[in-house]
């Protein structure tokens, strides 16, 4: 039985947390349903929150599924309770009135830490369901997390504190609410920033939509969730081979990987270009900042990177795989500093980014490039991804050309 094997798994000392994840993985989508009904079986005959967490993040990596895991949620909520940190992941695809239930509970208990788990991932991904319980909430990660699409009254008290003080944290905050109201804020304030916070400034009014020099939109408003599936299940390709020549690292040859082609007749955003966005990325001791390419009709070409003669490589995509989006109910996108290696994939919207940086500008144009993809490292159904951080996929559709940037943990 798969319980068994799971139990043998998780006993095996000389295994780490990591290993055992993707032991687990494997076993259970080597199952006919992907190991769907073993994983909720599992989790409903445990009483041990640590165990039945492996299942529940196996869950979270696949997609759809709201039915079967509202009532995972569910049974734990009205059964189990001390197994609450176990459905920490599942939390972002809940419907609202389990959300709602949820965030009722914690402040029934607000000191309880398994549950802060889970109103931390509420917070993230339903932060408008928090707004009117902000007077409440005590702790600042929290706090941050609720901002995106907090009311105009909320840019009226961060904007008189700013001019009190000139603490840049309010201008921070502003950035994190992404409304119109702060948006014109952060441009209204910006002739009396001091010089030496203005880069920080511009990099806060590109991640909250436009470019400050030219007030065009810099990302894309319709956005989506992304799944990582087998490759016949979604026409958003990752890995795999390629039809033209890729980057390769100019010390040790090493070739990138596609880490994502977007098929833009299927989405619903502004590009016109002719060509499907391709991001690419190779792990080395000499990664670059930003790895560009454009596309023409003779094919890919790189700029300022060599270009492999036909070599893909596939270290960092566990296979010929996929991308499967959802539409993402998230308008004004995620507060706080993204936490790499949760599988967090996301196409179009707000960036969700570690630190504000301003956006790579377009090697041919020179203009600012339009956010469009996020690729977060982590597990999949089928492997872990092979690089470290989030790689970030801005593009330029005059050009042609997509930029690939990484922000990750080792940042001095």
């Amino acid at each position: 039985m798969l319980s068994t094997t799971i139990t043998q798994i998780l006993a095996n000392s000389s295994l780490t947390v990591d290993e055992k994840v993707e032991k687990i993985t494997g076993e259970l989508h080597s199952y006919p349903d992907k190991g769907i009904a073993e994983s909720i079986e599992f989790i409903m005959n445990t009483d041990d929150a640590n165990a039945a967490s492996y299942p529940a993040n196996y869950l979270a990596l696949l997609p759809n599924l709201q039915k079967e895991k509202r009532k995972v949620v569910e049974n734990i909520l009205d059964s189990k309770p001390y197994l609450m940190s176990a459905i920490t992941n599942l939390v972002k695809q809940l419907p609202d009135d389990v959300i709602e239930r949820l965030i009722d509970d914690y402040f029934k208990d607000s000191s309880s830490s398994d549950l802060y788990n889970v109103i931390f991932e509420a917070a993230s991904f339903f932060p408008e369901k928090l707004h009117t319980h902000a007077p409440r909430i005590e702790h600042k990660y929290i706090k941050e997390l609720i901002l995106p699409g907090g009311p105009d009254s909320w840019v009226d008290d961060l904007v008189n504190e700013y001019l009190k003080n000139k603490s840049p944290e309010y201008l921070k905050q502003l950035a994190g609410l992404r409304t119109d109201k702060a948006l014109d804020a952060l441009l209204t304030l910006a002739p009396r920033v001091p010089e030496e916070d203005l880069a920080q400034l511009y990099a806060y009014i590109e991640s909250s939509g436009v470019f400050p020099n030219t007030r065009l939109a810099s990302v894309y408003f319709q956005s989506y969730r992304g799944y990582v599936v087998s490759r016949g299940e979604s026409p958003h390709h990752m890995g795999g081979s390629f039809p033209h020549p890729v980057p390769k690292c100019l010390v040790t040859n090493t070739p990138a990987n596609r880490i994502l082609t977007l098929d833009v007749s299927q989405v619903d955003l502004e590009i016109e270009s002719a060509y499907n966005p391709s991001f690419f990325w190779y792990e080395s001791d000499y990664s670059p900042d930003c790895l560009y390419v454009r596309f023409t009709e003779d094919g890919l070409q790189g700029i300022a990177t060599p270009m492999t003669d036909g070599e893909v490589g596939t270290g960092l995509i566990p296979g010929e795989l996929a991308l499967k989006l959802e539409a993402y109910p998230l308008k004004y996108g995620r507060g706080g500093s993204a936490v790499p290696g949760y599988s967090n994939h996301q196409v179009g919207g707000y960036p969700s980014l570690m630190r504000f940086e301003r956006f790579p500008r377009c090697a041919v144009c020179g203009k600012g490039m339009r956010f469009l993809v996020s690729i977060d490292s982590g597990m999949t159904p089928f492997g872990r991804l092979g690089f470290d951080g989030i790689l970030y996929g801005f593009w330029c559709d005059d050009c042609a050309v997509s930029c690939t940037y990484r922000q990750s943990d080792d940042f001095d």
